[in-house]
């Protein structure tokens, strides 16, 4: 994704354009910051950004000197320079040395956005066309790599947009098919050992791991595999129906898995999701990979473990215990405490007395964790659940237990947690999310505020939120907190003796120039003038 340098010699003002661009829609990322041009030229050899966005004003060197000896020194860069009214021959100078365009201070958002878009267009464009120049660059195993590492964050979190498609064409990975099956590949580490693992680089053996993988994709399917981290390698299979893929030792996943045992010393876990449709279901089929691929602490290494499969696998250890787990499930989701207690200290004593061995105690205490795990997941509460914690590490600690009592205190203590982080995430969804976002927004006014900000807040899609905002209220998110700021300023205008530039940084406004436009333009006086004609109304009715 592209990348910009900010340039301006006040922090607050780079805070405020750091705060605009993250909450833009495209894929921008802020490269670094700098205070004025010499230490801009500095970052620039080191960060090597796509934009450079500049003030035109400032000690040392301005933002003239400064985009000519960048241009000399990283041909290709694009400059969008900032400057202030009083400023704007030297915006003309800019332009005329290449500058691709320019914003008034105060910066407005929608402005910033039109402009970041243009510039972004025009990158893919230039960049497109590198590639295409390139020759045989799609016979090369380490371009692919790279570009299948800078999609596979967008393509898992279900952020790809036109610039990512563009990649993964060129790469000969167009997903010409509606559906996808993700494949989750965990190397075993115990099968590499401790010793051999440390003194080696983690990141070759998944390298080793993701050409096996890419090999039989382009042998025996059509798909794109990459390097998630340092222990998985992740490879997604486009199919032109929803069938799942074949399961048994002829299936892909037991293919790669036979291919990278018989050719090497290392073995792996395979976790497979159930087929999903589009672009838009692969961040839940990726999640489905992951969860089947947990129940690797119950079936062990080395082995393919299906979605559909494990989901539907009962305890072994009794139909007592597996009854009591039933209704101990129920007491999670009813929120009962009592239940929850009283169903745990049950299920405990039920598996304990069934089970043959501690192993199997802890194998049908994962699946009852594990399906909780989803149960969270699917009513967005997993997060709340674990406090950010990894699931593999709560059952981890859960498996060292050989005490029956504290395996019965653990298990009521998490289900407890489970219960509450469910009731919790149930009532936000519950809530008005026009009167939650109301509330937000009289809280936070003061901070630089934006509409994905608020969205967020209450859980909506931010285009979907916008637009359930302005039917709601008659007046759109912007209208709206500017409404909230002005209000908040008139009355501390009214009241208050204090000055004008602190009531408009303190409401909000990230510039005083900006709050004097929009005040008048509001209002039709200036805040001083409000000031003036407000105490001069107190005066009269005192009389």
């Amino acid at each position: 994704m592209p990348s910009i340098l900010i340039v301006d010699d006040e922090s607050i003002f780079r805070k405020g354009l750091r705060k605009m661009i993250g909450g833009l829609d495209g894929d921008w990322t802020i490269a670094g910051e700098a205070c004025d041009g010499h230490e801009a030229l500095d970052r620039l050899e080191a960060l090597a950004p796509d934009v450079l966005l500049t003030d035109i004003r400032m000690p040392r060197m301005d933002g003239i000197q400064l985009q000519r000896l960048a241009a000399s020194r990283q041909p290709g860069l694009l400059t969008v320079v900032v400057s202030g009214y009083d400023d704007f021959s030297y915006a003309q100078q800019s332009m005329r040395q290449g500058a691709r365009d320019y914003l008034m201070k105060p910066v407005e958002r929608e402005e910033l956005a039109r402009v970041l878009d243009r510039i972004g267009e025009e990158l893919r464009t230039r960049r497109g066309a590198e590639r295409r120049a390139e020759a045989g660059w799609q016979a090369r195993p380490e371009m692919r790599r790279h570009l299948a590492g800078h999609v596979a964050e967008a393509l898992l979190a279900g952020r790809i947009g036109p610039g990512e498609l563009e990649l993964l064409e060129q790469m000969g990975a167009s997903f010409r098919h509606p559906y996808f099956v993700c494949l989750v590949i965990n190397l075993d580490k115990h099968s590499v050992g401790e010793e051999r693992y440390r003194s080696g680089d983690p990141s070759l053996f998944q390298l080793y791991i993701q050409q096996f993988a890419q090999e039989m994709l382009d042998r025996h399917a059509e798909g794109i595999s990459f390097v998630l981290s340092e222990t998985k390698v992740v490879a997604l299979v486009n199919r032109p129906t929803p069938e799942p893929l074949r399961a048994g030792a002829d299936s892909l996943a037991e293919m790669i898995r036979r291919q990278i045992s018989s050719l090497s010393r290392l073995t792996v876990t395979i976790g497979v999701s159930a087929p999903a449709e589009g672009l838009a279901g692969i961040p839940r089929a990726y999640g489905e990979a992951e969860i089947a691929l947990l129940h690797r602490l119950i079936a062990g290494g080395d082995c393919v473990l299906d979605y559909a499969e494990v989901g539907g696998r009962r305890s072994a250890a009794g139909e007592a215990a597996r009854r009591s787990a039933d209704r101990l499930e129920q007491a999670v989701l009813q929120g009962a405490p009592a239940s929850i207690r009283a169903e745990a200290v049950r299920w405990v004593g039920e598996l304990c007395e069934a089970a043959r061995s501690p192993e199997a105690i802890h194998q049908q205490l994962c699946k009852l964790l594990l399906r909780c795990y989803e149960l969270a997941e699917e009513l967005g509460a997993a997060s709340a659940w674990l406090g950010g914690q990894d699931i593999g590490k709560q059952l981890a600690e859960v498996c060292a237990i050989s005490s029956r009592e504290e395996l019965s205190e653990r298990l009521q203590e998490l289900l407890a947690r489970l219960a509450a982080a469910i009731a919790q995430a149930r009532a936000q969804r519950e809530r008005d999310p026009v009167a939650s976002a109301s509330r937000y927004i009289a809280e936070h006014y003061r901070e630089p505020l934006t509409l994905r900000d608020v969205a967020e807040a209450v859980y909506l899609n931010p285009a979907y939120f916008s637009n359930l905002f302005k039917q709601r209220t008659g007046e759109t998110f912007i209208e709206h907190l500017t409404g909230v700021r002005l209000r908040e300023a008139e009355r501390r205008l009214a009241l208050t003796s204090d000055k004008i530039q602190a009531i408009a940084e303190e409401t909000g406004f990230a510039h005083v120039r900006h709050f004097n436009r929009v005040f008048k333009s509001r209002t039709g006086a200036s805040p001083k003038e409000y000031r003036e004609r407000m105490k001069g109304s107190a005066e009269a009715r005192s009389r």
